[in-house]
């Protein structure tokens, strides 16, 4: 399948699913504390989105790479916008939150891909069991950094000009 087939193909299907090089992932369900830790990000992040006139997006719009098409957990986009309306090609943010069936792929696939990413600037991978946040940002120079983070500790969002707190990422989880 090409990703012009999948796009079309998938415009008609009652359930998402992810495309990676020809190959077509139908996405499962998510946990209420999953869907709180994505709901909390994208309420933290939305003064500074809308402030900045960049777009926020929660699991429903696709991230478009070459041959690769993701649904992130939480997209910001700042620019021009894509002239398809169901993806995004340069995001500043992406964020996803761990589950059984995709920790592997957020760890290892979904990391090297990101980061191949001219405009993104931040990538956090997010534990919704355990207070954990792993936090990857582009420094000034263009290389990319890694803290883990858990219980306390800011991340700078550099494209929002803006904090986000594991306080804030928790709120109501635990």
């Amino acid at each position: 399948m090409t990703p012009e087939e999948y796009l079309e193909w998938e415009l008609k299907q009652q359930t998402r699913h992810e495309y990676v090089n020809g190959y077509v992932y139908a996405m499962s369900g998510v946990s209420r504390r999953h869907s709180r830790v994505s709901m909390n990000i994208s309420v933290s992040l939305w003064p500074f989105v809308t402030r900045k006139q960049c777009r926020l997006h929660q699991a429903g719009v696709k991230l478009a790479l070459k041959s690769i098409f993701y649904y992130p957990d939480v997209m910001v986009a700042c620019g021009p916008e894509p002239k398809n309306p169901y993806y995004e090609t340069g995001p500043c943010i992406l964020v996803e939150v761990l589950s059984p069936s995709t920790k592997d792929i957020d760890l290892r696939e979904k990391l090297i891909a990101y980061r191949g990413i001219a405009s993104l600037q931040t990538y956090l991978i997010v534990d919704p069991e355990y207070m954990f946040v792993r936090h990857f940002w582009r420094d000034a120079a263009g290389d990319w950094q890694q803290e883990d983070i858990t219980g306390s500790g800011n991340i700078h969002l550099t494209c929002l000009e803006a904090t986000l707190t594991p306080g804030q990422i928790y709120q109501g989880v635990f």
